[in-house]
């Protein structure tokens, strides 16, 4: 059964270009590898990123992220079964900065959002599929 694992997290320090290549690099390759499809996205020294795939697998993967030593204070925002994949031809789709508010229409500015106490559970969780879909939305129809 195939499921969506989201979280969001810290970076422990400021990421030059080359090192987020470098994550977005080996993330396909061991996405390719596992048949994980997902999107990252980092902000404001914070990622959030959505994974998908067969439950095991994306639990396994979750785990690693979770032991990463270059983030922190990762936040759990989605964990549930689905019958279809949201993206299903990334192996791992990557948003900058500049392109969260266009995404969410303005409504999320900032990653941190999403991990904001002025939002439920289900509300975050809702949040940040909602964010990644508008996102593949928006990259499908470039």
């Amino acid at each position: 059964m195939n499921c969506h694992i989201a979280y969001v997290s810290l970076a422990r320090s400021e990421l030059e270009p080359k090192v987020l290549s470098d994550i977005l690099e080996v993330s396909v390759r061991n996405n390719r590898r596992d048949g994980i499809t997902g999107v990252l996205m980092h902000h404001d020294d914070l990622f959030f990123q959505v994974l998908e795939g067969e439950r095991r697998v994306v639990e396994q993967c979750y785990a690693r992220i979770c032991k990463d030593p270059r983030h922190t204070s990762i936040s759990e925002t989605l964990n549930e079964t689905v019958e279809v994949r949201s993206f299903p031809d990334w192996l791992m789709g990557y948003v900058g900065p500049d392109e969260i508010g266009k995404y969410s229409d303005g409504a999320l500015l900032s990653l941190a959002e999403l991990d904001s106490p002025k939002f439920s559970s289900a509300d975050r969780r809702g949040n940040a599929l909602l964010l990644a879909r508008l996102v593949f939305k928006g990259f499908t129809e470039r």
